[in-house]
């Protein structure tokens, strides 16, 4: 059961969050749109889109962001009783930091799950359609210039999907393509061509090789010209790159690292990103360790050295996960610690912090 004080702490800390998460991510949008005003003023877009932008623009805030916000909002409201002798008057009567510092764990948590969720099943189609907005409406991209294309990744179905190595828009032909079709955790097909071409809207694969694996084994048949009637896209579809792999869904993404394992393609990169959909939320609840025991002395200043602390904190955690990231992603450093070696060392401190305190 929450108790009167869990609400109350509570009530601080969601008070805290909502106008953190307002005021940073108006700055940030702010920010954004000064950057943007000579485009949106030299190619004459709408007020209308300039919303529908900035709302979708608000969801890439929210995904990036969203730890920080947390880390802000426990210093402030936590700093915030303490400076008024709450905190003080919570130990006085029983309550130990450990019991204060609990109702903000199991939320933060909870938040850490439903940003995990957020990011991987909302988060994911919004971003595509502000960028679209943002190449095609507000920088006024042609999508002819986006000729050249490398990796592409597309799923026709559950279990069946296909990659293209490089494809040129203007010339509608592409090199590698592979095509697999699967059947619960099994592979059924694969069709490998070395060029494909898009005549007469349909593609045609050519000197390729179909393999066919069943209970007797492998099937190896070559063909010099066949017509893949299953891909639907148009060569205009690949040319609109509205996606990186950190945007992608979870399943998304792992579906296109099994894929780059069966083709042999590169997939460092993709796994590293896989990892941190799970890492990244979590640092919500681990950077809330070190604040509650900063933040719970009285004698450590008001909100001003809390958006100092809170600043410091959240700038140490980016610039060491991205180190360690790109350090994963030229694989000078094993992706286990490129994925959890900053959380590690965060829990670490936290925990150091927190045995430390006065409890």
């Amino acid at each position: 059961m929450i108790r009167i004080v869990d609400r109350y702490l509570l009530k601080f800390f969601f008070m805290s969050l909502l106008v953190v998460a307002v005021a940073v991510g108006l700055t940030i949008i702010v920010i954004n749109a000064v950057e943007e005003l000579r485009d949106f003023i030299d190619h004459n877009v709408s007020l209308a889109m300039i919303v529908e932008y900035y709302v979708y623009f608000g969801g890439w805030v929210i995904k990036s962001f969203f730890p920080m916000f947390v880390l802000l909002a426990t210093l402030f409201s936590v700093s915030i009783l303490a400076r008024r002798n709450e905190i003080l008057a919570m130990k006085a009567s029983g309550l130990s930091l450990y019991r204060i510092a609990a109702p903000f764990l199991l939320t933060t948590l909870l938040l850490a799950g439903g940003h995990f969720y957020y990011n991987e099943f909302l988060y994911p189609q919004a971003n595509m359609k502000r960028l679209e907005i943002k190449n095609f409406t507000i920088e006024r991209r042609s999508q002819r210039v986006h000729n050249q294309i490398a990796n592409i990744y597309r799923q026709i179905q559950k279990g069946h999907f296909y990659t293209i190595a490089s494809f040129n828009v203007k010339r509608a032909e592409g090199t590698d393509v592979r095509l697999f079709k699967t059947e619960g955790n099994r592979l059924r097909e694969i069709i490998t061509a070395a060029r494909i071409e898009y005549s007469d809207h349909q593609w045609v694969a050519k000197q390729g090789v179909v393999r066919t694996f069943d209970a007797l084994g492998e099937s190896y048949e070559p063909f010099h010209v066949m017509i893949l009637s299953e891909i639907q896209e148009k060569p205009v579809d690949f040319s609109k790159r509205v996606g990186k792999p950190e945007d992608m869904g979870y399943q998304d993404l792992k579906t296109y690292i099994e894929t780059m394992k069966r083709t042999g393609g590169p997939y460092v990169r993709e796994a590293i990103d896989l990892d941190m959909k799970f890492s990244y939320p979590l640092s919500s609840c681990i950077v809330v360790l070190i604040c509650i025991p900063f933040a719970a002395s009285p004698k450590r200043g008001g909100i001003a050295v809390s958006i100092a602390v809170g600043t410091l904190i959240s700038l140490a955690y980016f610039v060491l996960l991205r180190s360690l990231q790109s350090a994963g992603y030229n694989e000078k450093v094993p992706r286990e610690l490129a994925v959890w070696g900053v959380n590690g060392l965060f829990l670490l401190i936290g925990l150091i912090a927190m045995l430390k305190a006065r409890k």
